[in-house]
């Protein structure tokens, strides 16, 4: 014989500690799932968007003219080097703390870009979609299906073929429902890998980037976004600490580029914003 309903009362009493349980989730999760920078040291950030962390001294941004693998145009709050994640322009152990958020599992090579972050950094945080969140949102340019093991190593695998049949329903109820978002935020480890790291990042690849489609570098429209922009200058310490993404060469300023000390590239500075990447390089 099924149970009895419950009665009005213990119906609401049942409702009131399920909301005092997903309250206490909500908060812890907010405070897990967020960097921890030290109050010292330089914190670098690779691929801030629209919204850098408070933190950072600098930004790392390679594709400041194509919006495609973002929602929003990218934020110029703090000084800013173009760059690649996968070859970081920066010297080796320059910086105490790096932040990568939603940036890994557009990487073409997660282990390159790890080991790059590890490089550059004593620690750092990163995070990204787990494979739920792949299979139930879904975006196009993310060619991983990522899983989180155990010890903190993050292994990328292919996609074959699998998508989110249903994204564009959740990603649309996500956006016009309150009560959708506060539920996801009480169970974000759900959705989010969150890796907060020393020493080394740990990432494992199985398989090669297959992304539908991708952001692209282009030179003359990143130069126009640089000329229209309000831009915050680089100091002479970070000046200091950025190195030729090819060689790892110093780096010495010429006019309106900078020249590698080691292999002779030259990279065009413009707007006061070096551009450190191959594709601009003569």
């Amino acid at each position: 014989m099924p149970d009895a309903p419950p009665s009005p009362a213990r119906a609401i009493l049942g409702a009131l500690a399920d909301g005092a349980r997903e309250a206490r989730s909500y908060v812890n999760e907010r405070r897990r799932h967020r960097p921890h920078p030290p109050a010292d040291g330089l914190v670098i950030e690779v691929g801030s968007g629209h919204a850098p962390h408070p933190r950072s001294d600098l930004v790392v941004e390679k594709y400041l003219s194509d919006d495609f693998e973002r929602g929003f145009a990218p934020s110029f709050a703090k000084p800013l080097v173009v760059g690649d994640g996968h070859a970081l322009p920066l010297a080796d152990g320059c910086a105490a703390y790096s932040i990568a958020s939603h940036v890994l599992e557009h990487a073409t090579d997660p282990e390159r870009f790890a080991a790059e972050l590890t490089r550059v950094a004593d620690a750092g945080f990163v995070q990204l979609p787990s494979r739920l969140a792949e299979l139930t949102f879904g975006w196009q340019f993310h060619p991983w299906l990522v899983d989180l093991e155990p010890d903190g190593t993050l292994v990328f695998h292919e996609r074959d073929g699998q998508v989110a049949p249903l994204g564009a329903h959740f990603h649309e109820s996500f956006a016009h429902s309150p009560s959708l978002r506060l539920w996801w935020n009480a169970h974000r480890s759900d959705w989010h890998h969150t890796v907060e790291w020393r020493g080394e990042l740990r990432v494992r690849q199985a398989g090669s980037s297959r992304a539908e489609q991708t952001a692209v570098f282009e030179r003359e429209a990143t130069e126009r976004v640089l000329r229209e922009a309000a831009l915050t200058p680089l100091t002479d310490a970070l000046w200091a600490v950025l190195r030729c993404p090819e060689d790892r060469g110093e780096l010495r300023r010429e006019g309106d580029a900078v020249v590698c000390g080691g292999c002779g590239r030259r990279y065009p500075v413009v707007a006061g914003v070096p551009l450190l990447v191959v594709e601009a390089a003569s």
